[in-house]
């Protein structure tokens, strides 16, 4: 009777146990699930194979084998020394066309506020990386996030490193639906190098261009400015990006696709949205290699 008792005591325990490691996981599960969705986006993942976006021929003879830098000019609103760094970086843009991409930062300080009729440009995303890269002071940049620039020393950092060869090809393919404004992306990373990194990322950033609106300006206010490169968000709500790797280096060859969908806010001029794709060495921030598509 004795051991019979201990037993049944024992299964109770375990029954006990597993209940609440089920519920924990469950909690648990349902706070990562909340943290993924961030308004005004809808966020799903794409699993099925068949959703998958294809590379078309175009795709890869086009690609030139050359890296593709990203500069993120962090800007303010009520900056008025911002707008000549702006001009600045779409000067470098065009001379660099198609291996430079630009995101316009919009962090959360006085001079990015809104009040007074001034666009809202501020994200989360982009004051958390303000603030892990001590930006105190605007305009400012990074180049490949190898060290924050001021504006006058964006040129040199941009020609050191533009010309050299790509240690990824990283191609975005998008569909758009206009009548819902769902859009679907894959993108696609080859390593063209080995990367001895244990935690490489890719971030997916979403960039509207060309919006007019107010700007302080060395002259006075601009009722009329077109602001450019504006950095809406991260795509996935991961500010620091999608591992993908998670067990060791990378070798040369390795092939990722990276899927997703979310529908595009109304308030979102969809004629002027781009996606911006660049995967990183978490380990150290470096930009590794960056992507940009025009979704129309």
């Amino acid at each position: 009777m004795e051991r019979r008792t201990t037993v049944r005591l024992n299964k109770n325990k375990n029954m006990k146990r597993k209940t609440f490691i089920l519920a924990l996981a469950a909690i648990i599960l349902g706070m990562m699930s909340c943290d993924k969705l961030k308004e005004p986006y809808v966020i799903e993942p794409i699993v099925a194979q068949s959703d998958t976006i294809a590379l078309e021929a175009a795709d890869t003879v086009n690609f030139d084998g050359k890296i593709v830098v990203l500069l993120e000019d962090y800007t303010g609103v009520k900056c008025n020394n911002c707008p000549e760094a702006g001009a600045m970086a779409l000067q470098l843009q065009e001379q660099n066309e198609g291996h430079l991409v630009v995101l316009g930062v919009h962090p959360k300080s006085a001079l990015q506020n809104p009040a007074g009729g001034f666009p809202d440009f501020r994200t989360d995303d982009g004051n958390e990386w303000n603030n892990y890269f001590n930006i105190g002071a605007y305009p400012n940049g990074l180049i490949n996030r190898s060290g924050v620039l001021g504006s006058a020393e964006w040129t040199s950092a941009v020609n050191n490193v533009i010309g050299s060869d790509a240690p990824v090809r990283l191609i975005i393919k998008s569909e758009f639906d206009e009548a819902t404004r769902e859009l679907k992306l894959s993108i696609h990373s080859k390593f063209l190098q080995d990367v001895a990194s244990n935690d490489v990322r890719i971030i997916t950033c979403m960039m509207e261009d060309k919006i007019i609106g107010k700007q302080v300006t060395a002259n006075g206010i601009d009722e009329n400015y077109v602001h450019r490169h504006v950095f809406r968000g991260t795509a996935d709500g991961q500010t620091w990006g999608r591992a993908l790797n998670d067990d060791g280096s990378i070798s040369a060859g390795s092939n990722f696709i990276t899927n997703m969908k979310f529908t595009l806010s109304g308030d979102y001029n969809a004629d002027e949205f781009y996606i911006v794709a660049f995967i990183t060495d978490n380990e150290t921030k470096e930009v590794l290699m960056a992507a940009e598509k025009k979704i129309k």
